[in-house]
């Protein structure tokens, strides 16, 4: 973990929030110990947008590690939620090994067409055969619960993109507490909690990533009353290599362990800071994701793999 004297502190709609970048171990690091011992497996990409390519690179690297539990995909799994979009990935999909289980959170891409929302969150219901913006379910042993958007953005294709709305929220609420006694409940949602990973954090963060829930301080709350919360978020498309790739977030006046926050990645385009509080395009032939990897005695480790060169990038054992 890195020190404490890396603290940063930031407010959020009036809440005092404390980041802890975990960092983690490097591949070098990692090498040198034996590789922790897995019950199950879970493998995380996002925003896919489109890179076919790139996704069925990832999915043969990911195969090529032992077949895992479950497949998620955090959001933006097309570009602009158009059917024969759909019809593409689920192609792609199906020439390339991966589990049997495919779970999906619902991103913004899903929503850059001009059908109605209704219609858009339909067919990605349709296409991912989840059961709503928002569920829970079981794999790899652990509980995992899914987030999204119950309105469509307020601004098209500018932030805030979120509204979770008080029945999610109530949802949310009430499926944290009744899973207490977890070692590690896993939380998914395509887009970014303010001051956590990578691109929202940090001098060289981009200020537009504080502003992705509309109603972000009741989620920061619940969130921040369970520390075994492990929240997954893609949307930046910020590099894995980073310190701040996964982070603690501790909430003012929620359990003071705090949070884990990690970042999911990209399959499409490495994005990165441009100097000036925003985000450039760094690499297209970059591409990232993670396996996580769950112990017989409840620990959850996490590995941020390189899918272009094929290799560990960084693990962090919770």
């Amino acid at each position: 973990m890195t020190p404490p004297t890396r603290r940063s502190i930031l407010t959020a709609g009036g809440l005092a929030l404390a980041t802890i970048p975990l960092g983690g171990l490097t591949a070098a690091q990692a090498a040198a110990r034996p590789r922790p011992a897995a019950a199950a497996t879970l493998d995380v990409i996002s925003d896919v947008q489109g890179d076919l390519a790139d996704l069925g690179r990832a999915l043969d690297n990911l195969a090529a590690l032992g077949r895992s539990d479950a497949l998620v995909i955090a959001g933006d799994l097309v570009a602009q939620g158009t059917q024969a979009q759909y019809e593409d990935l689920y192609g792609t999909l199906a020439d390339h090994s991966h589990p049997d289980r495919v779970l999906a959170a619902l991103g913004n891409h899903e929503q850059y067409n001009a059908d109605p929302f209704d219609t858009q969150v339909k067919r990605f219901l349709q296409y991912t055969g989840m059961p709503d913006v928002y569920s829970q379910t079981t794999a790899a042993g652990l509980p995992l619960l899914f987030i999204g958007t119950t309105a469509p953005a307020v601004n098209g294709t500018s932030p805030p993109f979120v509204t979770l709305g008080a029945s999610q929220l109530d949802w949310l609420d009430g499926a944290l507490a009744a899973h207490a006694d977890q070692p590690h409940v896993l939380v998914f949602s395509h887009h970014v909690l303010p001051g956590t990973v990578s691109g929202t954090t940090g001098p060289d963060a981009a200020r537009f990533y504080d502003q992705d829930f509309v109603d972000e301080t009741e989620l920061l709350t619940i969130l921040g009353r369970h520390p075994n919360v492990v929240f997954f978020s893609g949307h930046t498309h910020w590099d894995l290599n980073r310190d701040d790739w996964a982070a603690k977030k501790v909430v003012e006046g929620g359990d003071p362990a705090g949070f884990t926050v990690v970042n999911t990645g990209f399959i499409q385009t490495m994005f990165g800071p441009d100097g000036n509080g925003g985000e450039e395009a760094l690499s297209g032939a970059e591409s990232q994701g993670l396996r996580l990897l769950v112990g017989e005695g409840g620990e959850l480790t996490v590995e941020s793999r390189d899918f272009r060169r094929d290799k560990l990038i960084r693990s962090l054992t919770l």
